[in-house]
């Protein structure tokens, strides 16, 4: 019940934020964010910001551009596209330290059944993570040059691309050979 009762708040909390618009109140909201989250805060708010930092410096990038060209503002766009972005990732990775989704699914047994097959495939690809990392690391006595640390990790992505293929290939096929898909029983 606490798991479903988080989920929903969040739920809400995200259909709300998309309708915040003055960064001052997404910046107090954010800060209110911080807050909450008490001595895990610096914690939890870095893996928010790497989490989003790439696309929103992309996007933000490309946006300023854009107005510069077309001589508009970009001042008050880029603040609370930025704000919005990380107080979302920010609430998101707070409920899922305190949620169990499994759980929190319950009652809705077909959601359940993708939560434990999406919760599956997290575990299988950090798995597969975490042992690329630990044999690259044994084959390397030094440091490796950047370059070869890109060219291991876009091989490793590549691997792990290719896995994603075959892996939802094969549960696409499974979950039609048990009827997920028949309208019946997604009712």
């Amino acid at each position: 019940m606490r798991d479903r009762a988080i989920l929903l708040c969040w739920l809400s909390a995200v259909v709300a934020i998309t309708f915040v618009h003055d960064p001052r109140v997404l910046g107090a909201l954010l800060l209110i964010s911080l807050a909450a989250q008490g001595r895990s805060a610096p914690k939890i708010a870095l893996r928010a910001l790497v989490a989003v930092a790439l696309v929103n410096v992309t996007v933000s990038a490309a946006f300023v551009v854009s107005a510069w060209l077309a001589g508009a503002d970009w001042m008050t766009f880029v603040l609370r596209l930025n704000l919005r972005v990380f107080l979302l990732a920010l609430l998101t990775f707070w409920m899922i330290r305190h949620v169990d989704l499994a759980r929190a699914a319950a009652p809705w047994p077909s959601l359940q059944f993708l939560v434990v097959l999406a919760l599956g495939q997290i575990r299988t690809f950090t798995s597969l993570l975490a042992d690329y990392r630990m044999a690259f690391s044994s084959r390397s006595p030094t440091r490796p040059p950047l370059r070869v640390r890109f060219g291991s990790a876009g091989r490793q992505a590549s691997a792990m691309l290719e896995k994603a293929e075959r892996q939802s290939e094969e549960l696409n096929q499974g979950m039609r050979a048990r009827g997920f898909f028949d309208r019946e029983f997604l009712q």
